[in-house]
């Protein structure tokens, strides 16, 4: 089904003012460590084998002290309703796509609202794991086509990981399960919709697809009270999933993978971009690798990743665009479009 006439803004973004290495990631474990001193080298070569291999090198990672979810996001849209020079007035929905809070209620975007010191407008958020940010794309642009007194939808997403990571690895079976939340980083990033074109640029939404395999629940967890843990191995073997499901769905407007001009995934690591840009049969620099700068910015990712691409690349009119996240649950999401407005210069 073709989508009405939404178009997606550049991404305004914000980190934590700490940005954390991997010598320092190790010395936060070696601070937890209490096993036999002769096999701290082997569990740390195996901590330095996991970022080789997803091409980790920094993340940004807030202090406890200074860890406010909502103040992340604010900070986020900021940045976004300046570099699209739009007026906070024009916004009537707000929607925070994030899996971080710091409350069970209200809805962190009811939070991001006030700091913005919007009076009126429609707040909630929408939590799909890493997915998430795109999800709450997609919402809103149910929600845009629902109301048409709605002007313009404000789409953030604010990623802490707080004491959610645990850095407590005593063996090297801990890292099967903990391997991926040593390569977590802090970030937050927007978006806005609305049915206008950016005349500064942005995408004309084509298509916007989410696919679920439930099955795979369990792999992924962050407990209520408890701390982040991932079966990377096997999360990893569900990329298979993504190049046929990418594939069918650009055919149903009319692309091939080769069509497209940017790639804009989530990025779990550098490793596993690559590699669905190899079995679908794209060459490797249609794709944009940020994981080396950042870690694995969850659901902020995609965000971070876009607005890298723009400060790395020139955006021509009429560039093909494919935006997409897959996420614990197991789920993925696509959002496909062309660049619309005037020409982008990185």
């Amino acid at each position: 089904m073709s989508l009405p006439e939404f178009h997606l803004s550049k991404p305004g973004v914000a980190f934590p003012a700490t940005r954390v290495d991997n010598a320092e990631v190790i010395r936060r474990v070696r601070a937890l460590y209490t096993g036999p001193e002769s096999e701290w080298p082997t569990l740390a070569s195996a901590i330095e084998h996991v970022f080789g291999l997803c091409k980790t090198q920094y993340r940004y990672l807030a202090a406890a002290d200074e860890a406010c979810v909502a103040d992340y996001a604010v900070a986020a849209a900021k940045n976004c309703l300046e570099v699209n020079q739009t007026d906070l007035d024009e916004v009537d929905l707000v929607i925070c796509g994030g899996i971080a809070r710091q409350y069970f209620e209200p809805a962190t975007a009811m939070e991001v609202a006030a700091k913005l010191d919007l009076k009126r407008t429609h707040a909630f958020d929408v939590t799909s794991a890493c997915v998430g940010h795109l999800e709450a794309v997609q919402t809103a642009a149910a929600y845009l086509q629902l109301h048409d007194e709605y002007r313009t939808a404000l789409i953030c997403t604010s990623e802490l990981a707080g004491p959610y990571l645990s850095y407590d690895v005593q063996t090297v079976r801990d890292l099967y399960a903990k391997s991926a939340g040593l390569t977590i980083g802090n970030g937050a990033a927007c978006f806005l919709l609305r049915r206008a074109p950016w005349p500064g640029g942005g995408i004309k939404l084509l298509q916007i697809d989410t696919y679920t395999a439930p099955a795979h629940w369990h792999l992924c967890k962050v407990p209520v009270l408890g701390t982040f843990s991932s079966s990377s191995v096997e999360l990893m073997r569900l990329g298979k999933l993504i190049p046929p499901w990418l594939k069918d769905r650009l055919t149903l407007i009319g692309w091939q993978p080769q069509d497209v001009n940017h790639y804009v995934f989530h990025q779990p690591s550098e490793v596993m971009v690559r590699k669905i840009m190899d079995d679908a049969g794209v060459p490797q620099e249609r794709a944009v690798y940020s994981h080396s700068l950042y870690g694995n910015t969850a659901s902020a990712s995609v965000g971070v990743t876009f607005k890298h691409l723009l400060d790395e690349r020139d955006v021509e009119p009429g560039d093909k665009f494919v935006l997409g996240s897959a996420a614990a649950g197991y789920s993925m999401v696509m959002a496909s479009g062309v660049w619309t407005g005037a020409k982008h210069a990185h």
